[in-house]
């Protein structure tokens, strides 16, 4: 499976918006991720392990709302340095981080059309 996840996130940086493509477990583990090459890391990796085990919670607590609501298709939040995008794939949670100027929607689309595959 892991093999998979990785392909994924391999055809994920060929597009040149996503700075980093990752799947988390539900503890907030990273599973498989990678940085798109000559991408300079805007936090060191103890601040990266904290943000995803925050994106993991977050999903988990919208995850009550989905009955009435319906599930999230994926969660974005624009930052002065970056774009962070969450997607609840199975058991896992793929972590996306953009450029500060991505088309969030347009990039979403195209995410979950990539992981579609």
């Amino acid at each position: 499976m892991s093999d998979s996840l990785n392909q994924k996130c391999k055809l994920l940086l060929k597009e040149p918006e996503i700075r980093f493509a990752g799947f988390l477990d539900m503890m907030g583990n990273l599973v498989v991720g990678h940085f798109r090459e000559g991408v300079e890391p805007l936090k060191n990796e103890n601040d990266r392990k904290k943000m995803f085990i925050e994106a993991v919670l977050r999903i988990r607590t919208r995850q009550e709302f989905d009955e009435n609501l319906g599930p999230v298709t994926y969660a974005a939040a624009r930052r002065i340095h970056v774009v962070t995008l969450t997607f609840l794939m199975g058991d896992k949670v793929l972590f996306i981080s953009a450029d500060p100027d991505v088309e969030i929607d347009k990039t979403a689309y195209k995410i979950l059309e990539i992981c579609s595959k």
